[in-house]
């Protein structure tokens, strides 16, 4: 009897190691890669905060008795001891409880700079305890040692303490796969036919309305719909300077898209003085060029002005206002607004009232509160709405889900991709589109910065002229940029793309992320861009019209001027829009 069942046991076990076998290498390596001993206290030499460690309950108490700015000068801190592939999914998981509420940022990150994280998350720890999970995809090989676990805490004083902290790496990533496949040459410019161009059908008719074959029909494209732009801050339409006017130039010569500055510190410095005319005039300047203007920001609590008060309730009926008096102000110059920047981590910034406002309501409030008071204000008129952040993880997902559950979702997500230190791999440029476009909104990638040097300034801020273009790295500005402009153009979500800054002068950061130099002469990616958005992806076409009348091409969705002649001299000209979606029958009568 005994014998039979070790038997059977024996079997049993055998099959389970069996299964094991045959799924190990679906499941990833599922042991902990967080080691208990390995976490240390990094701070300043003031030494405000203090770690306690139990190995036995597997528990982290740190204790800050004096807050840090910035908020990562306070954390605790392990190398990875264990090499991850490209491609590797890992997940972070950890308990927690802070009966002081504070905020933590939990990041997988490089070791060293540049600091570019697998993982990131930033939360506020409730006072019970609480399980917390967040998952990233490495899109780059990272040899042992060189990714860090870091925990962040330094916003404010108070107790957090972690329980059961676990990073596993659970293998290849699904989505990295499926990302691989679309970064495919042939994928790309398949989608770019099907999601940017359409058939358009030219018919002549004569007045009778009989058609009228071999006519020549000539198709010009005089705009397109997608929305190509940038920060237009050095605009001055009065000044006459030559570099001025060779920055204009060059503006409308490539784009037809613009960010305008409404930032509440600068465009209302005293109280109740805003400064209407100098953005009245860039908004009608823009107009007058065939240029779409948006507003940036309505709701910030940066640039925030030194007289608004830090008090939630005393800021929120200014913003009101604000918002509200903005958007009708300009109203019939300026149709896109980002009616909130940065919410996810406002919460940091308790100087100010929208600071505050975010940290007691939460972010999601907050937002959907803005955008019910910029709704108000735009009434019947077409508008488009935008809620803007630099966060492209979790909170901001969160964010927009939360945003959605409320039925309160923007117009369009904006994306902010400054890539001042590292550029973004295609792969997760791809990711993004996919994880953010599942909100049903269109994409905006709304402050876009790749550098064009290969040095990088040891501050976060260089001085002018420490950190200069140079040929190298204007060389890679170009290669990437035309890569990432043709992933994004061929995603269906995305709807514009805006460059920041447009040129090296006075650029955020001092740093060289112009398409055009100081001097305004043109980068070499500038000129890669011009190629695609001006000729590439811009259509012109001719041709004669068959015995039924017509004349028929494939032809990118935008603004046409179109133009028939009979070979007797009779001649016609209309314009037409072919958008996504419509049959793209046009008519001509000579």
């Amino acid at each position: 009897m005994t014998d039979r069942k070790g038997h059977r046991m024996h079997k049993k076990l055998l099959r389970l190691a069996f299964l094991f076998a045959f799924l190990a290498p679906f499941c990833g390596h599922a042991e902990n890669l967080a080691k208990f001993p390995g976490w240390k206290l990094q701070q300043p030499e003031s030494k405000p905060a203090r770690l306690v460690a139990d190995e036995k309950s597997d528990t982290l108490r740190i204790e800050i008795s004096k807050a840090t700015e910035p908020f990562y000068l306070i954390q605790v801190a392990q190398p990875v001891s264990q090499a991850v592939a490209d491609g590797d999914l890992l997940r972070l998981s950890f308990r927690a409880r802070s009966p002081t509420a504070n905020p933590l940022r939990a990041v997988v990150e490089r070791s060293g700079p540049p600091y570019e994280s697998v993982i990131e998350t930033r939360t506020t720890i409730s006072p019970e305890w609480k399980d917390y999970s967040v998952s990233g995809e490495s899109l780059q090989a990272y040899a042992a040692g060189l990714l860090s676990l870091r925990i962040q805490c330094g916003q404010q004083t108070g107790v957090i303490e972690i329980a059961s902290f676990r990073l596993e790496n659970l293998g290849v990533s699904p989505a990295g796969e499926a990302a691989r496949a679309a970064l495919d040459p042939d994928a790309t410019e398949a989608r770019i036919k099907k999601y940017r161009t359409g058939d358009l059908r030219v018919e002549v008719r004569d007045a009778n309305g009989k058609p009228v074959s071999g006519a020549t029909v000539k198709i010009e494209m005089t705009r397109s719909a997608f929305l190509f732009g940038c920060n237009i801050f050095k605009l001055d339409p009065k000044n006459t300077e030559p570099w001025q006017i060779a920055y204009q130039s060059e503006f409308t010569n490539i784009f037809n898209y613009a960010t305008l500055p409404f930032y509440w510190g600068s465009f209302e410095h005293e109280q109740g003085k805003p400064d209407y005319a100098r953005l009245e005039k860039m908004a009608q300047w823009c107009r007058d060029h065939g240029v779409e203007p948006k507003g940036h920001p309505l709701v910030w609590h940066e640039a925030w002005p030194s007289w608004a008060p830090k008090d939630a309730d005393a800021a929120i009926p200014l913003f009101h206002h604000r918002v509200s008096d903005l958007i009708s102000h300009y109203r019939g110059l300026v149709s896109f607004w980002d009616v909130l920047n940065e919410a996810n981590n406002a919460a940091d910034f308790t100087q100010t009232g929208e600071g505050n406002w975010v940290k007691r309501d939460g972010p999601a409030a907050v937002v959907s509160t803005a955008l019910g008071w910029a709704r108000e204000a735009v009434g019947t008129n077409r508008a488009t709405l935008l809620y803007n952040d630099y966060n492209s993880g979790a909170e901001n997902e969160k964010l927009i889900g939360e945003l959605q559950k409320m039925n309160a979702l923007p117009d369009a997500i904006g994306i902010q991709s400054h890539m001042h230190d590292h550029v973004w791999p295609l792969r997760r440029v791809w990711q993004t589109c996919e994880r953010f476009g599942a909100f049903g909104r269109p994409l905006h990638f709304t402050e876009l910065t790749v550098i064009s040097s290969t040095n990088r300034p040891k501050e976060f801020e260089a001085k002018r002229g420490e950190w200069p273009t140079t040929p190298d790295g204007e060389a890679l500005q170009a290669d990437y940029c035309e890569k990432l402009y043709t992933l994004l153009f061929s995603h269906p979500a995305v709807q514009a793309i805006t460059w920041w800054d447009f040129s090296d002068r006075d650029a955020w950061r001092n740093a060289p992320a112009g398409l055009i130099r100081e001097d305004m002469t043109p980068k070499p990616a500038y000129e890669k861009l011009h190629t695609l958005i001006r000729k590439k992806w811009w259509t012109r076409a001719d041709g004669t019209s068959d015995s039924s009348g017509t004349f028929s091409t494939r032809a990118f969705h935008g603004d046409y001027r179109i133009t028939a002649t009979t070979p007797d001299g009779r001649r016609a000209e209309i314009t037409a829009r072919l958008s996504p979606g419509s049959d793209g029958n046009v008519e001509i009568k000579l």
